[in-house]
């Protein structure tokens, strides 16, 4: 086919392919693909059959820009899970075909005619327009990797000629109860890699999804879009543990680098260090100086209570933030003087303030007991100063947590507290393109956390690209559990903005019953002229009004409706009440205006004057 035949609309097997829409349409449902995927399967879909080569892909898709082939193989990935959601079953999972080193081959059927459109199609994007979306698609892509890693000083993003997914090591020992300490190490490992600038390595959340034993190497780096994997297994008998790991290529799942330690336990951050710097060696990487290595080591036994204490916090399943909590507590009565300890138990203290039913406040005490002592110990470990700032957060004192964000982003710019504020931050001034920039860099390190996923679709909402949001909604549906309502929630919020009402109202039948539910239904019948049940909703909403949350949902309703008036006192009035119980400064009072600002219904309300005082600070 020719170019022109492939830009006008084609068929891709079972699917209708509109590349001016942006759109794959099948029996599956309709996938929005973002411009440079969509461009990927034009360019594919010009010589189906044949090899086109990632050089051609390049030269045509990012002409005199520098990028990297990570970007090209995150289209493709991107590409064939949409394809295959379009066709509603796994008749295209193989339609493009991988030839290493080479190209791409497109091995579906392609034809030039366009059937009639299975849907309507979606209407002009907003003030960004498709130019716009696109160049802000790739910036997103590339500047988000660069944009993370300290000591940037020019233009051009640096390339990470590998990348790296460590999984969690396998419990070797007899009784298999020594998980969280083949967790542990994995973790020490990644976390030393991640110290290289020549190595992209993949977060805790995402590689340690991936322990099914039945996925093989090719699978997992497919899923990661990583060059290498790292695997491995640990034995402990008594004082004495046995370390065997090794690395892998992705490309044709050869081994590049084994070894096997045994070593008393009280050796194991040495064993740590050596392994580390073997697999960087291993990838012609070079790896900063640790500055963990200066510091005091703790004792074996607090450091094993401590692994424990990790293995549960990050599990989180039922009562193992209290054992997490207990296992902490049990590292810093046997070593006083471990900050790390400290600092993970100020986190799972935070957690037991959400917890505690009904709240106990000694929690929110040893919070900040436990952050400051930590800092106190170790005053340039980043995380010590980030989960101090957090405990400021929360008790609403916004000047020492802005003075410890500072001081950790500068010891750690890349630790996950103090990118999280750096978004904060952007979002305060309004610059939602570099809250998604920053966000989008998270993802690409974790790309399997469904929390950082759905953090990311909400600042691209804010943002007014809808039709990102939407992919990005869709994506965590995959990784969470089936019949998430609150997914299913933010979906419909999508779908009205873009005004696909259908697909609205059956995504909006599986938002859970009440609150929910019925702020969905408000906007949906106000947005298809049914007045009468949108103040039936509207109506049973206020009446179970919950201060901030759903004071800013009833707000986005009158918004929508083009009740400025209403909307303003709405909003107005909460602040105005959560500075009279909690303080003009209050962390109430900001939660309050950060949500107003990532919310797109009240976009409508930010050219009026009264805007600007409802975000003025209080004090």
């Amino acid at each position: 086919m020719t170019i022109a035949s492939t830009a006008g609309g084609f068929r891709l097997g079972p699917l209708s392919i509109d590349p001016k829409a942006g759109e794959a349409r099948g029996p599956g449902g309709t996938q929005q693909l973002d411009p440079k995927v969509m461009g990927v399967l034009v360019v594919l879909a010009e010589k189906p059959g044949e090899v086109v080569l990632r050089s051609d892909l390049l030269d045509r898709l990012w002409p005199n820009v520098v990028v990297t082939d990570e970007v090209l193989s995150r289209c493709i990935y991107e590409l064939r899970r949409q394809l295959s959601q379009a066709a509603g079953d796994d008749r295209l999972k193989d339609a493009i075909e991988t030839l290493p080193k080479r190209g791409y081959r497109l091995k579906a059927a392609v034809t030039p005619d366009v059937p009639t459109p299975l849907m309507p199609p979606v209407r002009k994007r907003g003030r960004y327009g498709m130019v716009a979306a696109a160049v802000a698609a790739l910036v997103a892509v590339l500047g988000a990797w660069w944009y993370l890693q300290p000591g940037r000083e020019t233009s051009t993003p640096p390339k990470a000629p590998h990348s790296i997914a460590v999984l969690p090591f396998v419990d070797m020992s007899q009784a298999k109860d020594q998980a969280y300490l083949a967790d542990g190490i994995s973790e020490e490992i990644l976390n030393r890699l991640a110290q290289s600038r020549d190595v992209r390595v993949i977060a805790r959340t995402s590689s340690f999804a991936l322990r099914d034993p039945a996925l093989d190497v090719a699978e997992i780096a497919h899923r990661l879009q990583v060059s290498h994997v790292l695997e491995g297994s640990v034995r402990k008998s008594g004082d004495t543990v046995r370390i065997t790991a090794q690395l892998i290529a992705a490309s044709d799942s050869s081994h590049v680098w084994s070894a096997t330690y045994d070593r008393d336990f009280s050796d194991l951050f040495a064993v740590q260090d050596e392994i580390a710097g073997a697999v960087a060696s291993a990838l012609a990487a070079s790896l900063a100086a640790d500055a963990r290595a200066l510091r005091p080591r703790p004792s074996p036994e607090a450091y094993e209570k401590f692994l424990q204490g990790e293995f549960f916090y990050y599990r989180r399943g039922a009562g193992d933030i209290p054992r997490a909590m207990g296992y902490y507590e049990a590292a810093v009565s046997l070593d006083p003087n471990f900050a790390r300890a400290w600092a993970a138990l100020s986190g799972a203290y935070s957690m037991m303030t959400t917890q505690s039913a009904p709240t106990d406040p000694s929690f929110e005490a040893k919070q900040g007991q436990a952050a400051l002592k930590a800092v106190e110990i170790e005053p340039d470990l980043a995380f010590a100063h980030a989960r101090l700032a957090m405990y400021y957060d929360q008790i609403g004192d916004s000047e020492k947590s802005a003075t410890h964000r500072a001081i950790a982003r500068k010891l750690d710019p890349n630790d996950p507290y103090v990118l999280v504020h750096e978004i904060e931050r952007a979002i305060d001034r309004g610059d939602m393109a570099m809250a998604v920039e920053i966000q989008r860099g998270i993802v690409a390190r974790d790309p399997l956390s469904g929390v950082n996923r759905s953090n990311l679709a909400v600042l691209l909402l804010a943002d007014g690209r809808f039709s990102e949001a939407l992919a990005e909604f869709r994506a965590v549906q995959e990784i969470r559990p089936a019949g998430d309502s609150e997914i299913s929630n933010e979906i419909a919020h999508v779908l009205i903005l873009l005004r696909r009402f259908d697909e609205a109202r059956a995504e909006a039948a599986k938002v859970q019953e009440g609150e929910p539910r019925d702020q969905v239904l408000a906007l949906l019948y106000a947005a298809t002229a049914r007045e009468r049940e949108a103040d039936e909703a509207l109506a049973r909403l206020v009446g179970a009004e919950d201060e901030i949350f759903d004071t800013v949902r009833i707000a986005e309703i009158y918004a929508y409706r083009g009740m400025a008036d209403r909307a303003f006192a709405a909003l107005m009035s909460l602040k105005q009440d959560l500075a009279r119980k909690h303080g003009a400064d209050s962390g109430h009072v900001w939660y309050l205006q950060h949500e107003a600002r990532l919310s797109p219904f009240l976009k409508a309300l930010h050219a009026d004057s009264r805007w600007g005082s409802f975000l003025a600070s209080s004090g």
